[in-house]
């Protein structure tokens, strides 16, 4: 069976349905499939942010931030603000909720859960998507997909969590700033910190984190997350849901070679995450606007876009340095949050530092490790850098 439509979307993951939210909103005439492999949307997930404090977000926020602190194991804390910037926490849960109200109420959007995509080809001037329901044929196909397992694999370092939402008797936790990176240490494993967002006085989303050369399996994050309850005495509490993931971060380049007509690509496969922090929520959503924009004016649809050069230079200096000095790591963050003003270093981590931030993170390392990570021929910064 072949189904006709006007775009495909492959993949109703963050990127998808920030896409479709928005074509939906905006009186998107054509019919729009997305295709997504899971059967049902849970609470698997949340992202977390920096946002300017008038900054509307597409989905509300489930709690802000004002602090955040940094601290090594067993050391004293440094804490962070920024001026008209907090640290904005989105449950996946209502981001879902929201998007597929607003998507099963257009008769020309259609949602088909349960189907992996198969071969994208492009012939007679459409691409034809193949899956087990069937095959669907469009002008414009975006593909959100996951890297391919050989991308993903090459990844410089691997972000590696457990997390647990916690639930607490008596309240027993200050709500009022997060803990982004605490009990900063290093192993044979690479480097670990704890990760801890109050959302109210007895409730928190507490995760174990792990930067490591290679994927590391969910026994190992566990272990590290029930070392870090007990170290607390929370051991106890009760665990409302739990959420994991291995993020790339220095995932290599798309390969673009041989590209396909009519097919553009968003998402992580894109290079949406940022490479030093993991970091993409943001990134998705402005390039959700932008290609909203262009089809709802009738143009084709863009993928998302390049890393600034400056930017992915440093994200991949940076990386090279964790990976090649993982028991100095949190050295390397303990500096950073000790030496960068805290709207400089937000932002940078937002993707809006300028030269004069971009300066403060590079005075702020010590220089020997860098420079050698630096003296890799592939790092060293083009002409336009």
């Amino acid at each position: 069976m072949n189904e006709r439509a006007n775009l495909v979307v492959i993949g109703g993951g963050l990127a998808g349905l920030s896409l479709a939210t928005r074509l939906a909103r905006g009186g998107y005439r054509g019919r729009v499939v997305i295709i997504e492999p899971r059967e049902e949307y849970t609470d698997d997930r949340s992202w977390s942010f920096w946002t300017r404090a008038d900054q509307a977000l597409p989905v509300a926020a489930a709690r802000h931030w004002s602090h955040w602190r940094f601290s090594r194991y067993g050391g004293d804390p440094v804490t962070h603000s920024a001026q008209g910037w907090r640290y904005s926490y989105v449950r996946s849960s209502d981001l879902y909720r929201e998007a597929l109200a607003v998507i099963q109420a257009q008769p020309n959007f259609k949602l088909v859960t349960g189907t992996r995509a198969g071969a994208v080809e492009h012939h007679d001037g459409a691409v034809s998507v193949v899956t087990g329901a069937a095959t669907f044929s469009a002008p414009f196909v975006i593909d959100t997909r996951p890297p391919a397992a050989a991308r993903f694999s090459d990844s410089t370092l691997f972000q590696c969590f457990a997390g647990r939402e916690l639930r607490f008797g008596p309240a027993c936790l200050d709500d009022r700033q997060v803990e982004l990176m605490t009990d900063m240490r290093s192993d044979a494993l690479g480097f670990v910190f704890s990760y801890v967002l109050p959302l109210s006085p007895t409730r928190a989303l507490v995760e174990a984190t792990r930067f490591s050369t290679r994927p590391l399996g969910q026994a190992q994050l566990s272990a590290d997350l029930d070392q870090m309850l007990a170290s607390r005495g929370w051991s106890d509490a009760q665990v409302m849901r739990t959420e994991a993931a291995v993020l790339p971060m220095g995932l290599p380049a798309p390969d673009a070679s041989v590209p396909i007509p009519g097919v553009v690509q968003a998402g992580m496969g894109a290079g949406a995450l940022r490479a030093a922090s993991g970091f993409g929520f943001v990134r998705i959503q402005a390039w959700a606007e932008r290609c909203a924009r262009e089809l709802l004016q009738g143009r084709p649809p863009v993928g998302h876009p390049a890393e600034p050069k400056l930017q992915g230079w440093m994200d991949r200096v940076f990386l090279r340095a964790l990976a090649n000095n993982p028991e100095r790591s949190p050295e390397f963050f303990l500096r950073l949050a000790a030496s960068v003003p805290g709207e400089a270093f937000v932002r940078f981590m937002s993707d809006r530092g300028g030269w004069r931030d971009h300066a403060r993170i590079i005075a702020a390392l010590p220089p020997w490790p860098f420079l050698q990570a630096l003296h890799a021929s592939s790092l060293r910064p083009g002409p336009s850098t």
